[in-house]
């Protein structure tokens, strides 16, 4: 049996602009139950019960306990698609899941136990190959060759222009640092923004360098100071508002700027969320950036997943799974 360990960060309790990466990696508890996780059907646009926006991440539930993008209700809350709303557990598709084992879906912010890879959304067993093209080698003490680990090179998410995936980490807690395109803890103030827009303790992810500005901080751009996850004092870059100004954008988790506001981001059909280097795109577990959205990826047809991965075969030249 394959090692079902997980490194996951624990909650007591699911807060929406309140990001897992606040504890970045610590040994999960085992608990994979998450009160309330009901997911109904897909949003019809309607009002929440206190008849203002739903749906989106940190946003109250659609009627039918549903939210957008694949995201899943937990306790009468949206928790967006690639998001743990509790240690060991991550949402995909409307349904609050295990991550972190082998085969499963990574928890957020590329968590995956047991010296695992993660790699597009599932987490792979050590000596197991990550794919990609040109090949990103066997997965060895949660690197794919000699990509993706602390301290690493970051891994291409488009390599050779194969796509717009943004350069990616498959170690956990770790997102690629735009500085110095390698590897590094993230989430926390100072650090690179986690994937998925993600900083821990109600920071801000600050576009201009793609790094967690702390609570009571100075965004960029002369956009203020940071509050639960946005800038001006929290009244830019969340979920609802504006974006905020100077190339600050959107700054909560799993957001992206679309038409001057700020709206979810990763999800299925969703807008593509800002990757960690310039010009490159985030999308959750299984799903790649196509034409500014989130759609699915690797299996033959489809666009290839972040690092020209497909799930049989090399991507071809037209960004296409065989």
């Amino acid at each position: 049996t394959a090692d079902a360990s997980v490194d996951a960060p624990s909650q007591d309790a699911f807060s929406p602009r309140d990001s897992a990466a606040d504890t970045a990696v610590a040994e999960a508890s085992g608990d994979t139950s998450v009160a309330d996780s009901s997911a109904g059907d897909s949003p019809s646009g309607d009002a929440g019960e206190a008849g203002g926006p739903c749906g989106g991440p940190g946003q109250p539930c659609c009627a039918g306990n549903s939210c957008n993008g694949g995201g899943c209700c937990v306790n009468a809350t949206c928790a967006a698609r690639g998001q743990s709303p509790s240690g060991g557990n991550v949402c995909l598709d409307g349904t609050v899941v295990p991550c972190g084992a082998t085969g499963q879906p990574c928890c957020e912010s590329a968590i995956c136990g047991g010296k695992r890879c993660c790699v597009d959304g599932a987490c792979l067993a050590p000596a197991q190959l990550c794919g990609g093209s040109p090949p990103l080698g066997a997965c060895l003490n949660s690197a794919c060759g000699a990509c993706g680990g602390d301290g690493m090179t970051c891994c291409a998410g488009a390599p050779g222009g194969l796509g717009t995936m943004g350069s990616f980490c498959t170690a956990p807690g770790k997102a690629c640092d735009l500085t110095t395109a390698k590897c590094a803890t993230c989430g926390g103030a100072g650090q690179p923004c986690c994937d998925g827009v993600v900083c821990g303790g109600g920071g801000c992810c600050d576009q201009t360098a793609i790094r967690c500005v702390a609570g009571g901080a100075a965004c960029g751009g002369g956009q203020g100071t940071c509050s639960n996850g946005g800038c001006k004092s929290g009244a830019c870059g969340a979920i609802g508002e504006a974006c905020c100004g100077g190339g600050v954008g959107c700054t909560a988790p799993f957001t992206a700027c679309q038409a001057g506001a700020c709206v979810g981001c990763g999800g299925p059909g969703e807008p593509c969320c800002p990757g960690n280097n310039t010009g490159g795109f985030w999308c959750s577990t299984g799903e790649a950036c196509s034409a500014g959205k989130c759609a699915a990826c690797g299996a033959s047809g489809q666009i290839c997943c972040a690092g020209a991965v497909c799930q049989a075969g090399t991507c071809s030249v037209l960004d296409k799974c065989p």
